[in-house]
């Protein structure tokens, strides 16, 4: 009797601490209120234009090829989302541009069976408009899901994992591609993984809501079986958040990585009324900071806190001469969408002004910017805009180094 009594209070002792813990909320940076936001962008060099996909979506189950769930993406069928992008000015393999996305929205939908379509898809180009697959690779890279290596995630729902939120840099010469699995059970990705001790330790706890996955490759077509980078399990998030549309990026060797959460902060975590974006480091693009030690990103002028309502849903970040840019679709986050995009840029990767004009005024979902050229004190960039109807239009504008040097318009150290 004594016995049991102890081994239940032990037991009780340890769940109150591990609620405790996961409890923990992300480092809050303080706010410096004292910098206006600077004009991100002004006028374009290239008016957006609707660019054109040669590619297929495929909905089919690994080693299946009905005809019926593949569909050409060109045209009128243009079905494309979570658009990320590298500029190499010289080329890689012999193309200027690379940009990864997933199928969404359009012909694809966006109903519960669409998501089977919504795989990793690599493409490339010269001009920016039009765009094919590389020779040699036939998209997706990664097959759906099928329902043998799903679960469901909420009552009703049919079992159906899918991956989605795709993100890329260029570091040590090769392509890193990250992107999200969800609903995809522990045993399924450690046969599509690599057989490492990083999968091995990281696949040992319960199945994971959300994973968020890596592929490298030197060509941009062979790559290599999927690594796990960190779970919705804790430590990665407290209480198996969301990891929302992460991005990553190299600064200093480091890969420093950004997603929107879930409120943590509240009793009601998990709401679906309040977002947050927060940022995690790593030294080998592998193994990431656990929640307890990511800090959460300020954006000190935020537009939309006018409407309660709004929040950020979708994001993406570019680092270049020094700063940090970021694009920002904001919406309804209790309907999982968004309508507006705005542009917001940081000295330190912690503290972001917001350009008050947004690019996008409605439809608008996730897109990127990517740097093409820093010439003297002008970095040009271009953008791929991303919308709810399937389109992608790509844009180039200018903006001068001197209007975000100027110290009256960068945060101040910690």
């Amino acid at each position: 009797m004594h016995s049991t009594l102890y081994w239940l209070l032990i037991l009780l002792l340890f769940l109150s601490c591990a609620k405790m813990e996961e409890q923990v909320p992300a480092i809050q940076i303080s706010i410096d209120s004292t910098v206006r936001p600077v004009k991100l962008l002004e006028k374009y060099n290239i008016p957006p234009t609707k660019i054109n996909i040669h590619t297929q979506a495929n909905a089919n189950f690994p080693k299946f090829n009905y005809s019926q769930y593949i569909f050409d993406l060109s045209g009128v069928n243009n079905s494309y989302c979570h658009p990320d992008v590298l500029y190499f000015p010289e080329g890689f393999q012999g193309y200027e541009y690379w940009m990864v996305f997933t199928p969404y929205f359009g012909k694809v939908g966006q109903d519960y069976f669409s998501k089977r379509y919504e795989n990793p898809s690599i493409v490339v180009s010269h001009d920016g408009l039009t765009w094919d697959n590389p020779p040699a690779l036939r998209n997706p890279i990664q097959a759906c899901p099928s329902v043998k290596e799903s679960f469901r995630e909420m009552k009703g729902e049919s079992i159906q994992g899918f991956w989605s939120d795709v993100d890329w840099i260029f570091r040590n010469d090769e392509l890193e591609l990250y992107y999200r699995g969800s609903c995809i059970l522990q045993q399924a990705l450690m046969k599509r993984g690599a057989k490492s001790l990083n999968n091995r330790k990281k696949l040992s706890q319960k199945n994971a809501i959300r994973n968020i996955v890596r592929q490298t490759s030197t060509d941009g077509v062979n790559w290599t079986a999927l690594e796990v980078a960190f779970t919705s399990n804790f430590p990665s998030t407290p209480k198996d958040n969301h990891l929302i549309s992460p991005s990553f990026i190299e600064v200093n060797g480091d890969v420093v990585a950004y997603e929107v959460e879930f409120d943590w902060q509240t009793k009601r975590y998990g709401s679906f009324e309040k977002t947050h974006v927060i940022q995690r480091h790593s030294k080998n693009g592998l193994d990431f900071s656990p929640f307890k030690e990511c800090k959460q990103v300020n954006f000190v002028n935020a537009p939309w806190r006018e409407n309660e309502n709004l929040g950020i849903w979708h994001l993406n970040v570019c680092y270049v001469s020094g700063y940090y840019f970021m694009t920002l679709s904001v919406g309804r986050i209790a309907k999982y969408t968004s309508d507006l995009l705005y542009l917001a840029y940081s000295k330190d990767g912690l503290n972001f002004y917001v350009d008050p004009k947004p690019v996008m005024t409605e439809n608008a979902y996730r897109s990127a910017i990517f740097p093409m050229k820093v010439l003297n004190d002008q970095i040009t960039f271009g953008g791929i805009w991303g919308n709810k109807l399937g389109e992608f239009y790509y844009s180039t504008w200018d903006v001068n180094l001197p209007n975000l040097s100027n110290n009256s318009f960068l945060p101040k150290s910690n």
